[in-house]
């Protein structure tokens, strides 16, 4: 099985790509450089939105299945560059499933998606739910889905989409987000930061590795056309999680409060209904709470 995954060189992507690799032939898309250390899988140069590269690629190399990963995905940098999330976000997946429609050996698509197309909705989330994006990154990813599922539609293209919760793990150094950020300021004995009034919302967090499981056991079901709430079915507040972290790091809870820009808005509440995915993939369940799942990544900053 020769298989793609684009945004190989990012955090989501690397990790599938390991994953897969050791029972496949792996091609990871990676945007501008290939990484320098050794893998087990061969990158290939390449941007998601070049649709004469991407359509080289498949038909070239005899890509059997896709995993699409690649995206603009800090919320705050896509709303300053609405254009270039757009792009990346929706033209991407659009050259990715064109050039999978013209290749003759595609047997199957996962598309990433994001459980913030539900933006500020009734929750638990589910997956028939009327999409409700507000900002500019939830709006790509909603659009993203949408055009997923229209290539099934019109032209049976074996594709399906992930609405995932938070993933976090080893090798995510986006310091915008949550759990990567704290650890980091914990480490260089700084106080963890925490966004003014925002201490209260509720978060579902998934361990890279499940998800990783997840998305391609999905795969192995041949689900086309259908979209999966993906995440641990365990939510907690902001504060909770920062207090989980001091305390597997043996650090102080004393937090530094930023202020919240007032051009950024943030959904409050967010959980997802697992029911379908636990339909389509009884045999799944997470290894990691988010206790392991966080002592896990602590480790891994500090072998950093």
């Amino acid at each position: 099985m020769n298989i793609l995954i684009t945004g190989a060189a990012g955090f989501i992507g690397h990790h599938l790509a390991d994953h897969l690799a050791t029972s496949n032939g792996v091609y990871g898309l990676v945007h501008d450089r290939k990484p320098r250390s050794s893998l087990g899988w061969e990158p290939i140069v390449g941007n998601v939105t070049d649709y004469a590269r991407m359509l080289e690629i498949i038909t070239d190399l005899g890509v059997d299945q896709i995993y699409h990963c690649a995206a603009k995905s800090v919320v705050r940098n896509c709303r300053i560059d609405p254009l270039g999330c757009f792009r990346v976000n929706m033209l991407g997946v659009a050259c990715i499933l064109e050039a999978a429609r013209q290749s003759e050996r595609i047997q199957g698509v996962m598309c990433i998606e994001s459980d913030k197309s539900y933006g500020d909705g009734p929750t638990p989330y589910v997956e028939d739910q009327a999409l409700n994006p507000g900002g500019i990154y939830e709006a790509s990813k909603a659009c993203a889905g949408h055009i997923a599922r229209s290539y099934f539609h019109n032209y049976s293209i074996p594709v399906f989409t992930i609405r995932s919760a938070n993933v976090y793990g080893p090798r995510d150094l986006q310091m915008s987000r949550l759990i990567p950020n704290t650890i980091n300021r914990i480490l260089q004995k700084q106080s963890p930061q925490i966004t003014q009034g925002a201490g209260d919302f509720t978060r579902e967090f998934i361990y890279v590795s499940d998800f990783v499981v997840c998305a391609v056991g999905l795969m192995s079901k041949k689900p086309w056309g259908e979209v999966f709430n993906v995440g641990s079915g365990e939510t907690s507040t902001v504060r909770e999680v920062i207090d989980l972290i001091c305390n597997l790091a043996s650090t102080s809870k004393v937090y530094e409060e930023t202020v919240r820009p007032k051009t950024l808005t943030e959904i409050s509440k967010q959980s997802l209904c697992l029911d379908k995915l636990r339909k389509w993939l009884p045999e799944f369940s997470c290894a990691f709470s988010l206790e392991s799942g966080l002592r896990e990544t602590i480790q891994w900053h500090k072998s950093r």
